[in-house]
């Protein structure tokens, strides 16, 4: 009897003890950063030492991780003439600043903007009309030099590209070269008929041209917003089947010259085309292009679902939209949530310029196309850095998807958020994430995952909490371990 109860013993304590072991499968810590709509807090460190924990009650917030959608591309901004210069102003009048600067927005370990949108020759945020070869007649593109843009542009890449080597470079013209075009100017007007098959090589040499340069382009556009001619800047108007047409030449010289990897992206305009234009263009070349681009400045958002649903294995870029100078901080942040960085399908978050002078002002000569100006994701000035609203928005969705060194991307998961809560959900890896808005005041809502919950006390403003799962794989190795050990 006494050796029975022995045994008994000991096989209690040996269950016990690797109980004790398996425990952490059923609770992840959660981290995350918050900013509230006071601003008091902006990207601090979330207050939890939460863990999700056995339970099967009514949940505020849902995930459903097997429901994947988009896989992410990046979140970022244009960074134009106008924007490289006032970064590279920066770094000469006071060059710690400026490496604080890059670090504090493009690494993980600040906004984590990995995704850079970059004219070929000027735009209506340059200092002056110019393209990649202003040579008139010419071609076969002899007199191409990408050293046409100022130095400093290339300049401010390079030391983006070395703080964070995951950075991407997605380039589009604002306009052929004036000689092209049917008013010889870069401002206004439409591409000559005849120059249809000329220039995709112009932007075939764009893209060699940067990737000579050791910059990392992996997209490029055929145009910028080609519903709009505009005399008072850079700008081209261009029908859907002539992009169709130039997508697919430049897809087939893209794939001759070992470039098979750059993404060709059409449209590049507003929402409220997003039914016509695109589904044109990739109906004509469907093979050629490989996403679509929108901007913010007409129509909504949900009208790209018009497109979403004819081709949904075509990417949808969200790649233009701009603040406004003395807009509501948190205001601006909810209509960005609600409208921009949550929507649609989208693969990728990007404001206009990236960083601007006090006023964002447009910078080529005669050009009003931003009024009052055009707030940047950072004002930038020669003594002073200022994060504003787009850069914490940016933020938050960037940090879910992107893993800590940067080089993994995530997809988008199926999640479901209680009244007053805009919730959008990632997995990146092993590593899972809620990026939460909550609109009321301060509440404790309760989140469901893989079977387990947490409370957590979500403030006024925007939230992003994240936690891996390989604790699981980590302790089913410990627990493991510890059988052996019992077993020898």
């Amino acid at each position: 009897m006494m050796k029975f109860s022995s045994q008994f013993t000991l096989f209690f304590a040996t269950l016990a003890c690797i109980f004790s072991w398996i425990q952490p499968v059923h609770g992840q810590t959660i981290s995350g950063i918050v900013t509230t709509s006071d601003q008091k807090k902006l990207l601090q460190a979330a207050s939890t030492s939460s863990s999700f924990a056995s339970g099967s009650g009514s949940a505020d917030i849902t995930i459903d991780e097997t429901k994947v959608y988009q896989q992410m591309v990046g979140f970022g901004g244009s960074i134009t003439d106008s924007a490289a210069k006032a970064m590279n102003d920066l770094k000469n009048a006071d060059s710690d600043k400026y490496n604080s600067y890059l670090k504090e927005t493009f690494t993980t370990k600040g906004a984590a903007l990995n995704y850079l949108r970059v004219p070929i020759g000027a735009s209506d945020f340059s200092y002056k009309s110019y393209s990649l070869d202003d040579t008139s007649g010419d071609t076969s593109f002899k007199s191409f030099k990408i050293d046409n843009a100022p130095s400093y542009l290339f300049s401010v890449l390079k030391d983006i590209v070395a703080v964070n080597k995951y950075a991407k470079i997605h380039i589009l013209p604002w306009s052929p070269p004036a000689w092209m075009k049917d008013n010889n100017s870069m401002n206004g007007g439409s591409l000559k008929s005849g120059m249809i098959d000329a220039y995709p090589t112009y932007l075939l040499k764009a893209v060699q041209a940067f990737k000579a340069k050791n910059l990392p382009v992996v997209a490029i556009s055929i145009q910028n917003e080609p519903e709009n001619s505009n005399s008072n800047y850079p700008s081209c108007k261009m029908s859907a089947s002539d992009m169709a047409t130039i997508g697919k030449s430049l897809r087939s010289l893209l794939d001759k010259n070992d470039l098979k990897d750059i993404k060709v992206v059409g449209y590049e305009h507003n929402w409220d085309n997003a039914a016509s234009y695109p589904v044109t263009v990739v109906q004509d070349a469907q093979d050629a292009f490989d996403a679509v681009a929108f901007h913010c400045y007409g129509g909504n958002v949900n009208e790209t679902q018009q497109f979403h649903s004819k081709y949904p294995n075509k990417a949808m870029y969200l790649t233009e939209c701009t603040g406004t100078t003395g807009s509501d901080f948190w205001t601006d942040m909810q209509w960005y949530v609600n409208n921009l960085f949550t929507a649609q399908n989208t693969a990728t978050g990007m404001m206009w310029l990236l960083a601007s002078a006090d006023n964002g002002k447009a910078t080529y000569p005669g050009s009003d196309s931003c009024g009052n100006g055009c707030r940047g994701v950072s004002t930038v000035t020669t003594s002073k850095v200022t994060p504003n609203q787009e850069y914490y928005t940016m933020a938050h969705y960037a940090r879910a998807f992107i893993s800590d060194d940067g080089s993994t991307l995530g997809k988008r998961i199926e999640v479901s958020g209680g009244d007053g809560l805009n919730v959008v959900g990632y997995v990146t890896g092993d590593r899972y994430s809620l990026v939460v808005m909550n609109a009321n005041g301060a509440a404790d809502k309760t989140i469901s995952f893989q079977g387990r919950q947490v409370k957590y006390s979500f403030p006024t403003g925007l939230t992003t909490l994240w936690w891996t799962t390989s604790d699981s794989s980590s302790s089913n190795s410990n627990s493991k371990r510890m059988m052996k050990k019992r077993r020898v």
